[in-house]
């Protein structure tokens, strides 16, 4: 049983699990492995479970769970560091945080005695301080060995969380599945608060506060009423002359990114109940416009 962790890479996720385990008294020590001197400024790193180290020069002991929180392009790095340290004590796990990468990447953890797997938070932490309760509660993505699925179990459980299973093989296009939900989320929201302080001529901060009900009211859409009854708007009530009437004002790469999102919530639409002429009429006014056809 893992009493013990290593969290190489005491960044914004990091420090969000090391605290989610801090707070859950669910460990008997947490090092924090960085590359600084100095630890950093972190309510965390002040529990008496927690240290602060940027020199590694042993394996860690038995019952060690190693998590990699380090950007994609450096945990092949981190990881044969690591394994060059040798064998780990009896028990000991390593799991890199990457949704895109596969286990496979720690094969040479593996090689030295390892359980090895990936755990990926569905998650977004913008800042460390809100990690904890961004956590609490979310569905974390596992691929690896059956040893590593048991300490990664044990730890979604300690984050009140819910584990899925990808093969390696799927990982990439689960990981686009992601940063769909999360990262082109907040692209769209640039284009939004671009557009909303052009149109009123008003500073883009401004536009973004009066955006953010509109936002929240959304993704509170999607909490209550799911797929596809959460959506609203112009094309899912089949009010072609609008949609005709943003694709005039619009220029460029933005009326073309209107078009291939107005394309996918067209589908939306139509499970909706959207009407099968309207849906046609609007979608050939959107694949004109959308790849430069008509103008």
């Amino acid at each position: 049983m893992t009493s013990d962790y290593w969290i190489v890479g005491p960044g914004r996720v990091g420090l969000s699990l090391g605290s989610v385990l801090a707070a859950a008294n669910a460990t008997g020590g947490i090092l924090f492995v960085g590359k600084q001197a100095r630890p950093p400024s972190h309510p965390v790193l002040a529990s008496p479970v927690a240290r602060y180290t940027n020199r590694l020069s042993n394996p860690p002991p038995a019952n060690t769970c190693v998590l990699l929180a380090v950007p994609d392009g450096a945990i092949a790095g981190v990881c044969e560091h690591i394994a060059g340290l040798g064998s780990p004590g009896v028990g000991s796990t390593a799991l890199h945080l990457s949704g895109a990468q596969p286990a496979e990447v720690l094969a040479p953890l593996a090689a030295v005695g390892y359980a090895v797997g990936s755990l990926h938070p569905m998650q977004t932490v913008a800042e460390p301080e809100q990690g904890v309760e961004r956590l609490r509660g979310s569905f974390f993505t596992f691929e690896g060995d059956s040893e590593a699925r048991e300490v990664a179990s044990t730890l979604v459980a300690t984050a009140g969380g819910r584990m899925l299973e990808v093969h390696a093989e799927d990982k990439a296009r689960y990981h686009a599945a992601c940063v769909f939900a999360a990262n082109y989320v907040v692209a769209c929201a640039a284009v939004a608060t671009r557009l909303l302080a052009d149109a009123a001529n008003i500073a883009e901060e401004e536009a973004a506060r009066a955006l953010q009900p509109l936002w929240r009211g959304a993704v509170a859409n999607l909490g209550v009423s799911g797929l596809p009854g959460a959506l609203t708007g112009p094309v899912a009530r089949g009010d072609i002359e609008t949609v005709k009437a943003h694709l005039a004002t619009l220029d460029g790469a933005t009326r073309e990114l209107y078009a291939k999102l107005a394309l996918e919530t067209l589908e939306v639409s139509k499970q909706a109940g959207l009407e099968p002429g309207i849906a046609e009429r609007i979608e050939a006014e959107l694949r004109g416009q959308g790849t430069g056809g008509s103008e």
